[in-house]
């Protein structure tokens, strides 16, 4: 049932193909997109055992990798809701390799969801290398990125690979920024601090209120983090699946 194989392959790829685009845009992806999806992709998956090609024990343990991946990485913040969704959906969809990927690295003895996984993993940590590189660019031009923040020599590292300097119009009016610093007071004094982490999920608006009744501190700028749906990193490492586990060859 190698067509079949592919064919569960090409929805996977299909679906989260389409819902990176409504996540980059909107920073939403309808549910009626998992309502139609996940059914298909579990049809096709009960095509498969019947015939042999794929045996209940697989996607057991494909669905059971995702569902646990999927929930500590949503419990701690890691994850939107839509990235664990895709997860379930990729390991219900497409709980084995077809015969015809023949990998690079690796063996296909993982689940795919977890090949997946591990490739989105080693993706996103291009990313802050990325932000790094441009911010770099910026300091060589003469632009001061961390006047006013108190921030240990550490911090300041981090913030060069996790943050940029944009303008408080740009933070409140786009959707690819978070507030990477806030505004607290300190023996009567307002002090900038960074923020180093922000749930996937977590209400923003708060932290951008507070900069904005401040903005008086902020005419060159407020620090923000830049950021990218999880799914997108899915989308590609499913796409990269035929070259096999980057982590596992490592």
């Amino acid at each position: 049932m190698l067509q079949l194989s592919l064919l569960q392959y090409a929805f996977a790829l299909g679906v989260l193909a389409y819902a990176s685009i409504c996540d980059l845009k909107t920073r939403e992806v309808s549910n009626w997109v998992w309502v139609l999806a996940y059914p298909t992709g579990f049809a096709l998956t009960l095509v498969a055992i019947p015939t042999n090609a794929l045996n209940v024990e697989t996607v057991i343990l494909s669905v059971g990798t995702s569902l646990v991946l999927g929930f500590v990485l949503l419990y701690f913040g890691f994850y939107g809701g839509a990235d664990a969704k895709a997860l379930i959906f990729v390991a219900l969809t497409f709980p084995e390799y077809p015969t015809a990927f023949n990998p690079l690295l690796g063996d296909t003895a993982l689940p795919p969801v977890l090949t997946m996984f591990c490739n989105s993993v080693i993706l996103s940590m291009l990313y802050p290398l990325t932000v790094f590189a441009l911010n770099v660019k910026d300091i060589l031009k003469g632009k001061t990125l961390f006047e006013g923040i108190t921030a240990s020599l550490s911090e300041k590292i981090l913030l060069l690979f996790t943050t940029r300097k944009v303008s408080l119009s740009k933070l409140d009016k786009s959707l690819n920024y978070f507030p990477a610093e806030t505004v607290v007071k300190n023996d009567g004094l307002l002090t900038r601090k960074p923020l180093h982490f922000i749930k996937a999920e977590a209400d923003t608006s708060s932290y951008t209120v507070t900069l904005k009744e401040n903005q008086e501190l902020y005419s060159d700028g407020v620090l923000a983090s830049p950021t990218l749906p999880f799914i997108i990193f899915f989308g590609l490492a499913l796409a990269l699946l035929p070259i096999g586990n980057i982590v596992f060859s490592i």
